[in-house]
């Protein structure tokens, strides 16, 4: 070990010890570490809790979820067919009164659509059939004007006498009539005449027998002008007529047919839709009934009934009990099956490159003190767990599983454990504390006291554990390294709470080689070491392996492996030096500091620790005297 001055005055706070380093009157010992070499195993080590590998999972699977209004005592032994939890459905059993009236509306418009899809069948029938006699009458329109023979017919009798024949015929007849009575109006004329030529009749007579001649001639001439204006206009006019009343009447037809398709097809839609209504509104009636089926959760297995942990955003989930609500998917109970435990566990995303899968672990369950069980790496997650972004922003862990072999019968879901990862085993390799350890810029370096001269070395470090750190280059075996960098060393290019890059501790350290007692492992955000909680927040840069951390209630963070002053803090204000130990850097977010930057000691804080030995170094009591100053 080696020794340097410390000069120190007694009731003042840490600043002036520090301002007294190497130049005051008194000396305490600060202890170094030898480099050793030897064998050491790489691990990590984190903290698990342990869950069935094979288990029954009953999880609500009610829409929108619902109340626990029945849930079986934790921790019975259940059977299969057991009720082990009900949900409140009276609002689906509600619904289901209601779906029921709907679907009952839903066929009754079933009914009413085929009901009025058969009318409108039966009435395009009667359309098709009133358009269809209406053609026909205008074919036989045509066939009674011109005859079977010009119109093409061929379902009558071909003697048939058209009625253009017949008009015809009559207007011949007519014709005749005319010229007979012109003959005849001619000869009475004649006779008239010789008549009076003998004085045997009266002029008067003669002009009589005269009109009537004029008269028959004119009709004569009247029936062959109605004759000949007949056939030169009337029959093309007729004939003309009757076609397009035809061609009309199949239009109609047509226009008929497509009507009928036309309001059939809308009616079919209505069907159809009154259908499908009916069969949707009967679907979600069953649906209802299943979901009002699912309210009670039964055993499928026989074994002991687990509440589900559901964990939440800032990552401990609310318990589960009679009266909470749980959605939709959420798993409600865990009977636990033979088949072996496993060990859930959240790797820091340092590990990462370290951990694989296969990899063999060592597993010790804190309600089972004085066993080990062995197990291996089944699972390590691709992506960060989505929980850790809630409960802190700046750390990122990742979901690992762990198979444990064998097992033991009082293991239970939910018991914490620590698991040891073995990374691998290294023979003769250097090998110091982590503690010994600091980052100055992009190098690594260790600091040795040489005739009362401090120096610093630059080293290049190997893989790492909880504890030590390799050294490839820069030490040998048996030179000394302090365990604490001197109060004036400042990092090139670093910023207070912010190191640069670096390995990180995953676990509660054991004491380091002139370590303090029951100093801590690093925080799981912070920079590694041995004197800080997994709560932590980044140390200082430049912070040695195993000085930095926080603690979540300040009672024993922020000392070095040594005892010089780390840079833990403590949420609460506490003094931040573990007991047992020399003086800690700890320092409260709310500004009380076991050293005041003031020159005094924290309200409530210590001024006086005690040494690694349990000497007061500066106070009446170990840890407990005020500093001076106040806040």
């Amino acid at each position: 070990m080696s020794l340097i001055g410390l000069g120190t005055v007694v009731g003042l706070g840490y600043g002036i010890v520090e301002l007294g380093w190497l130049q005051g009157e008194e000396t305490a010992e600060i202890e170094g570490a030898q480099v050793r070499s030897g064998a050491l195993r790489i691990s990590e080590t984190v903290r698990a809790n342990l869950e069935a590998s094979n288990a029954a999972v009953l999880r609500c699977e009610i829409e929108r979820g619902g109340t626990i209004l029945f849930l079986e005592e934790e921790g019975k032994m259940v059977k299969v067919g057991d009720l082990v939890c009900e949900l409140d459905v009276s609002e689906l059993v509600d619904r289901g009164v209601e779906q029921e009236i709907t679907v009952n509306r839903a066929r009754a418009g079933l009914t009413k659509a085929e009901e009025q899809f058969a009318i409108q069948e039966i009435q395009n029938l009667t359309d098709m059939a009133e358009a269809q006699l209406q053609l026909r009458f205008a074919e036989m329109d045509l066939e009674k004007y011109v005859g079977r023979d010009q119109s093409g017919a061929d379902d009558a009798p071909g003697s048939a006498v058209s009625e253009w024949q017949h008009k015809i015929q009559g207007l011949d007849e007519d014709i005749l009539l005319r010229e007979q009575e012109l003959a005849q109006a001619k000869k009475e004329l004649e006779f008239t005449r010789e008549l009076v030529d003998n004085d045997f009749a009266a002029q008067n007579d003669l002009e009589q027998d005269e009109l009537a001649y004029e008269r028959a001639r004119i009709a004569k001439g009247q029936a062959d002008r109605e004759k000949s204006l007949t056939l030169q206009y009337d029959h093309e006019r007729r004939l003309e007529e009757l076609r397009q009343a035809i061609e009309t009447r199949k239009r109609d037809l047509q226009k008929t047919e497509r009507q009928a398709r036309a309001r059939l097809a809308d009616f079919q839609a209505d069907m159809d839709s009154a259908r499908f209504t009916l069969a949707r509104e009967q679907d979600k009636l069953i649906k209802i009934g299943e979901q009002v089926g699912k309210a009670k959760l039964y055993s499928p297995v026989n074994g002991i009934l687990v509440y589900a942990r559901e964990r939440s955003r800032w990552g401990s989930g609310d318990p589960i009990d009679e009266g909470t609500q749980v959605r939709e998917r959420q798993d409600i109970i865990s009977i636990p099956q033979a088949g072996g435990m496993i060990a859930e566990a959240k790797l820091h995303e340092t590990s990462l490159k370290k951990v694989q899968v296969g990899q063999k672990c060592l597993i010790r369950v804190d309600a089972l003190p004085g066993q080990m069980f062995e197990g291996r790496v089944d699972f390590v997650a691709q992506l960060p767990d989505s929980g850790s972004y809630w409960s802190n922003p700046n750390q990122r862990v990742y979901r690992s599983l762990i198979a444990i072999d064998g097992g033991n019968a009082e293991m239970r879901p939910g018991m914490s454990c620590n698991v040891e990862i073995l990374v691998e085993d290294l023979e003769d390799v250097l090998f110091v504390p982590r503690q010994c350890v600091f980052f100055d810029g992009r190098e690594t370096v260790v600091f040795q006291s040489q005739a009362g001269e401090i120096t610093r070395r630059v080293v290049e470090v190997g893989p790492d554990n909880a504890q030590f750190v390799t050294l490839v280059a820069g030490l040998s075996q048996g030179d000394v390294v302090l365990l604490a960098p001197p109060p004036d060393f400042k990092p090139e290019g670093a910023s207070p709470g912010a190191p640069e890059d670096g390995p990180r501790a995953e676990r509660v350290a054991p004491d380091a080689l002139g370590g303090a007692p029951n100093a801590r492992g690093s925080s799981r955000d912070g920079y590694p070491g041995a004197g800080a909680s997994n709560s932590g927040t980044t140390p200082a840069a430049g912070a040695a392996w195993g000085s930095g951390g926080t603690s979540s209630g300040g009672a024993e963070s922020g000392s070095s492996g040594h005892g010089r002053p780390g840079a833990g803090r403590s949420r609460e204000g506490g003094a931040g030096s573990a007991r047992g130990q020399r003086p800690g850097g700890g320092r409260s977010d709310g500004g009380r500091s076991g050293r005041s930057q003031a020159g005094g000691g924290a309200q409530g804080g210590s001024s006086g620790h005690s040494s690694s030995s349990g000497r007061p170094s500066s106070g009446g009591r170990s840890g407990a005297t005020p500093g001076k100053g106040g806040e």
